[in-house]
Parts: structure tokens; C-alpha cells; sequence
């Protein structure tokens, strides 16, 4: 069987300028010791092309702090290939929009993780984020530019839902993902949704998906919402397994090669690309991502190796299956839920008091002094 990485998550650079609690990378505000040069990443392109990528995200860190970008836009372009470009905004501002423009992306992707500035800018770790997205909606719309907004929720701000939808409807914005959030890199365990609080994301976007449609021309959430149940074939269609190294790649800002950018374990890095050693080398490997391109039922434990779609579902989404533990079986599966309910009285739980929630935020991250003022913390118990 041949293989091309037709969707493309590359990593750019490491460097960020924001501390995001669920970060899967754990960027940091310096770049990697060994970041790709500007030659290399032309190359890698002209790899892509031939293996016959179809679209590439631009991603990071934060991928508008390389200065290079632009130019790696263009090369794509030439090589036919999508761009789409995921950004915090922070760097989003009067001269970017005008870069961004150039890229002629098909997709413009902001984060945006509250309502409301306090609980925005403490996920991400920085004071004025909430403001740097709203300015990048507005200079995109002056700019012909359609954003799209890409949540990513936990506890913290489940129940911002509500609200995140209606400013959203203010703001016409017509694109939202929402994703959840797992045990890796940065993101604490304490912090993860709850199976109820899953399912009730799940209903919640299926609400969207058919009630809201005047103001929302696509809702998802993202490709990896529920497998093969009920809600999860209308919430995104069927599922087929997890597409890394099979249709799906992932690129690290240092080289190193994914199957997809989410599986941040060193175990699943194929290689990495060096001036022996190309790409196109390590994509047509025939020992690489084994855990897809070889699966065998054996590789799963727990429910999803006695499901009746193991073969197919593989398990769902491996990001998931392995991130509480190294066995591949998923903790987010509406499949399960719709077939056995929840695995605890705990896990059925969707409410959380004030005060719990307020207690997840002092462990969860450092953060300025500057966030524990009166006003934030009274804000905190308004959730």
C-alpha cells in the first residue's frame, strides 16, 4: 500500500510567547537548540510535494515568530500545496495581517480558551491575549480575511461553552473547533474533563451543528470526537482509525518526524530529517509507524480490545488512548459511554463547584504576580 501524508501539522518553531496550561509541546519563549534553517525547511517542502502533501498548518510555538514564514508560505504555494497557519494572535498586528494575506492561506486558526479576559488569559499564561485575538478578528475582517477559532476545553472552562458560543455569534465568526484537552505535555490530569462533561461537549456541539447554522457555517470537533457511536457519526462523519502515517504527518520544529504532531512521546518519533537522512527516506521506511501502518488488535487493551470495532476504531485517537498510561485504550469514547454509561460515580460527575474549580488554578501553573489580584480572583469564583 502506498502512502501520502495528504494533511501536514509542522511545527515551525518551539518558540512561544505565551505559557498555555494544556500546551502538548511545553513550547517555551526560546527556540530549540536545533531549529530547522530557513534551506532546510525549502527542502523539506519540495519532499512534501513529491510525497503528495495537500495541505499543511503552520504551526508552533507560535509559527509568526519565525521570521522565514512568509517564505515557506510561498514555496508551498508553488508547490500546490494548502497553507493554514494556527496562532495565539499575540503577534497577530497591522504588519503581520499584511504577511498573513500574502500566504494566501486557506485557513487562518486563533485560540481562543474563555469567554471572558481573566479565564482566557490565565489558560494561556499571558495578561492581554483576550484583547490580541479580539484585534486579530477585526483586522482580519478589514483585511478580507475569515478567521477561524479553535477552543481547546478542560475544566477550567467547560462552562464557558455558553458564552463562548454567544460572543462568537457577536463577533461572526463562522469557523469554531473545539477540542478537548489530554494528559500531555503541560496539561495536568486534574484538570481533564470529566467522561460526563465529554459527552456533554459532545451534545453541546451537535446543538450547534443544528440549531445555529444562520450563524455558524462549520462547528467540529476536530477529528477526533467519539469514534463509533451514535453522536460521534453525525458529530464527524465515520470513523476509519487514526490517520497518522497513513494520511496524516507530523513535523517537528527540530526535524524530528510524527505521525502526527500530538503523539509527543519520544517513542513515536520516526526519525529525524538531517542532510543523510531525508523525509521522503523516513515517510517510505518500511518499519515506520508500525502502530498504524502494522496494526494488529494486540496493540489494544482494556474495552477497546474487546470492542466489536476494535479493527476498525483501532482504538480512536492514539493521542488519547495513550496519554493517561501506556496502554492504547481511550478514555474518551462515546461509544462506551452510550453502550456501558460511565466508568464512575466520579466520572459522571459535569458540575463542579466554584470552589473546586477555583482550587485547580494555584497548582496548575506559575503565573505573574500580577493575575492574583482582587478583581481575578473574584472573577475565578464567578465561573
Amino acid at each position: 500500500m502506498v502512502y501520502a501524508p495528504e494533511i501536514v501539522v509542522w511545527e515551525t518553531t518551539y518558540k512561544c510567547n505565551a505559557k498555555c496550561i494544556h500546551c502538548g509541546s511545553d513550547c517555551a519563549s526560546v527556540e530549540k537548540p536545533k531549529e530547522l534553517t530557513t534551506a532546510q525547511c525549502l527542502d523539506i517542502i519540495q519532499d512534501l510535494e513529491y510525497l503528495g502533501a495537500k495541505f499543511v498548518i503552520l504551526s508552533g510555538g507560535d509559527p509568526l515568530l519565525r521570521k522565514d514564514l512568509g517564505a515557506l508560505a510561498a514555496a508551498l504555494n508553488r508547490a500546490n500545496i494548502d497553507v493554514g497557519i494556527i496562532t495565539n494572535a499575540l503577534a497577530v498586528n497591522e504588519d503581520s495581517i499584511k504577511v498573513i494575506k500574502a500566504m494566501n492561506t486557506k485557513g487562518l486558526g486563533m485560540s481562543l480558551d474563555g469567554a471572558e479576559p481573566y479565564m482566557h488569559d490565565y489558560i494561556r499564561g499571558h495578561k492581554g491575549t483576550f484583547d490580541a485575538v479580539m484585534n486579530a478578528i477585526r483586522l482580519c475582517r478589514e483585511n478580507g480575511i475569515e478567521p477561524s477559532i479553535v477552543t481547546t476545553i478542560h475544566k477550567l472552562n467547560f462552562a464557558h461553552l455558553p458564552k463562548m458560543r454567544d460572543l462568537l455569534m457577536k463577533l461572526g465568526v463562522k469557523y469554531w473547533q473545539i477540542q478537548y484537552a489530554d494528559f500531555i505535555g503541560r496539561m495536568p490530569r486534574e484538570a481533564m474533563l470529566t467522561e460526563g462533561q465529554f459527552f456533554e461537549l459532545s451534545k453541546f456541539i451537535l446543538d450547534l451543528q443544528a440549531n445555529y447554522k444562520k450563524y455558524f457555517r462549520v462547528v467540529t470537533g476536530a477529528d477526533v470526537m467519539g469514534y463509533m457511536s451514535d453522536y460521534s457519526r453525525r458529530l464527524q462523519g465515520p470513523w476509519i482509525g487514526c490517520h497518522a502515517g497513513m494520511k496524516a504527518l507530523g513535523l517537528g520544529s527540530d526535524g524530528s518526524v510524527r505521525g502526527c504532531l500530538s503523539l509527543q512521546r519520544d517513542e513515536y518519533i520516526e526519525g529525524y530529517i538531517t542532510p543523510e537522512r531525508s523525509l521522503r527516506d523516513i515517510w517510505n521506511d518500511k518499519n515506520a509507524f508500525a502502530y498504524n501502518r502494522q496494526f494488529d488488535i494486540s496493540m489494544l487493551t482494556g474495552y477497546c480490545k474487546e470492542c466489536k470495532y476494535a479493527y476498525i476504531c483501532k482504538g480512536g485517537c492514539i493521542r488519547s488512548a495513550t496519554s493517561e498510561c501506556d496502554k492504547r485504550c481511550n478514555p474518551y469514547c462515546l461509544y462506551k459511554i452510550e453502550k456501558d454509561g460511565f466508568t464512575s460515580e466520579e466520572q459522571a460527575r459535569i458540575e463542579f463547584s466554584k470552589e473546586e474549580i477555583a482550587a485547580l488554578y494555584n497548582p496548575i501553573h506559575e503565573l505573574p504576580q500580577e493575575f492574583w489580584d482582587d478583581t481575578f480572583c473574584s472573577n475565578i469564583l464567578e465561573v
